[in-house]
């Protein structure tokens, strides 16, 4: 498994960069708004680049603003990179130019903030656990590559339940649903339980063709 870096080795842009007008004013409003909403500060040593003293919150904030910030800021990272990526190749025309000297001021703020398993919230474990399953499926999600031979369903959603063993504090309980190719938790009704079929959707459950399926004869009742 292999992560791209992103920002993270770099110290500003090389070359000039011709960007989508209005791209350096949502970069500044972003880290100025990440900053204040987590207390971050930043320092600088000599002439090295200034970077954020730490990724850990100040005092007071929640764990729910902790990991929203964080989901979005690393969010605004990968699409930013994406961005610069793209117009690298095809500057956009009547953009704006952001030179090596005016990226050296914000890129300190382009960091990945990691958020420590002991803050997860719900939503956020839920977001961690669908992009490892999309990674362990061959399809590259949030800058994660797995550079082994993808595993099917049955096998990504055996990981799955490894990991939650031991990450899952809010009862969540992940599964993939029989015959799709996707997550789901039981604590929102995104699948129940069947002791003859495993995980299934609600849907599948009712229209269950298997003999004597629990499920749907519990359906047929409750119809009744």
């Amino acid at each position: 498994m292999s992560y791209r870096v992103y920002f993270n080795l770099s110290a500003g842009l090389k070359e000039p960069i011709t960007v989508p007008k209005g791209t350096l004013k949502d970069i500044y409003e972003h880290i100025k708004d990440a900053e204040t909403q987590l207390g971050f500060e930043t320092e600088q040593y000599r002439d090295n680049p200034k970077h954020w003293k730490s990724t850990q919150p100040k005092e007071g904030v929640s764990d729910d603003v902790y990991c929203q910030v964080a989901e979005e800021h690393n969010r605004f990272v990968r699409w930013l990179y994406e961005l610069f990526g793209r117009c690298s190749e095809t500057p956009s025309k009547d953009g704006e130019v952001i030179t090596p000297e005016e990226s050296a001021r914000f890129w300190h703020g382009l960091a990945d903030i990691v958020v420590p398993h002991s803050r997860w919230t719900r939503d956020y474990f839920v977001n961690r656990m669908n992009a490892f399953y999309e990674v362990m499926r061959g399809r590259e999600e949030e800058g994660i590559i797995f550079e082994a031979p993808k595993l099917t369903e049955k096998q990504a959603s055996a990981v799955i339940n490894i990991f939650s063993s031991i990450l899952d504090t809010h009862d969540v309980r992940l599964d993939v649903p029989k015959g799709h190719d996707y997550i789901a938790a039981m604590d929102d009704g995104g699948y129940a339980w069947c002791e003859k079929c495993g995980a299934v959707t609600w849907d599948d459950a009712m229209n269950c063709a298997k003999k004597n399926c629990p499920m749907r004869e519990e359906f047929e009742i409750k119809g009744d």
